[in-house]
C-alpha cells in the first residue's frame, strides 16, 4: 500500500484546492492510502529559534511527510506568490530534511496561479524534492469546468474533470513505483 499526503494551500473553506483534494480522495486507488493533511493550517509561525526543538504540531507534520511515499501540494495564488500556509508549512521542513529525495507532485489546478506555482515549484527543487512533471500538470482543473457550489462528488464524476483526476492517480503511482524502486 502506498502512502499520499494531499497538502492545501487554502484555509477557506469552499476552495478549489481543497475541492480537488476531496474529489481525489474519493477515486483514490485501492493501492493508495491517501490522507489530506490538515496540520498546516494549525502550524505555528516559523521561528527559526524552535528549529530543533518544534512544537508538538511541526513533529507531527514533519512525522506525516516523513511517512508518506509521495506528497500532493496545491496552492492557490495571493499576490502573486504561493499562500501563507504553504510557506509557512514549508519553512519549518527547510532543515529537518523531510521532502529530501521525497517525490513531490504538484499540480497546478488553474492557469491563472502561474507564479505561484512556479515559486513551489523552485521551493520543492531547493529542498530536495523530486517533482514529478507527469504528477505536475498545469490547469488540472481549469475553473472554467468548476462552476460554484460543486460538490466532490460531481467534480470526481464530470466527464470534464473525472478523467483528469483518473489520469493524476495514474501519474501518481508510476512515480511511487519509480522512486521506491530507486531506493
Amino acid at each position: 500500500m502506498y502512502k499520499v499526503i494531499g497538502i492545501s494551500g487554502s484555509l477557506r473553506s469552499h476552495s478549489l484546492n481543497s475541492l480537488f483534494l476531496r474529489a481525489m480522495a474519493l477515486i483514490s486507488p485501492q493501492e493508495v492510502r491517501f490522507e489530506i493533511s490538515t496540520t498546516p493550517g494549525s502550524l505555528p509561525l516559523f521561528n527559526p529559534d524552535l528549529e530543533y526543538q518544534p512544537p508538538a504540531k511541526v513533529r507531527l507534520w514533519r512525522q506525516e511527510l516523513h511517512n508518506a511515499d509521495l506528497i500532493l501540494i496545491v496552492s492557490p495564488e495571493y499576490a502573486h506568490g504561493v499562500s501563507g500556509v504553504i510557506k509557512n508549512a514549508l519553512d519549518w521542513l527547510v532543515s529537518s530534511g523531510e521532502l529530501l529525495d521525497k517525490p513531490v507532485a504538484l499540480p497546478n489546478l488553474s492557469p491563472v496561479t502561474d507564479l505561484a506555482w512556479g515559486q513551489l515549484r523552485e521551493t520543492v527543487t531547493v529542498m530536495g524534492g523530486i517533482l514529478s512533471e507527469a504528477c505536475s500538470p498545469t490547469a488540472t482543473l481549469a475553473t472554467r469546468y468548476v462552476l460554484p457550489g460543486v460538490t466532490a462528488e460531481e467534480l470526481a464524476s464530470s466527464p470534464l474533470t473525472g478523467p483528469r483526476l483518473q489520469k493524476l492517480w495514474l501519474e501518481i503511482i508510476r512515480a511511487v513505483q519509480q522512486s521506491l524502486s530507486l531506493a
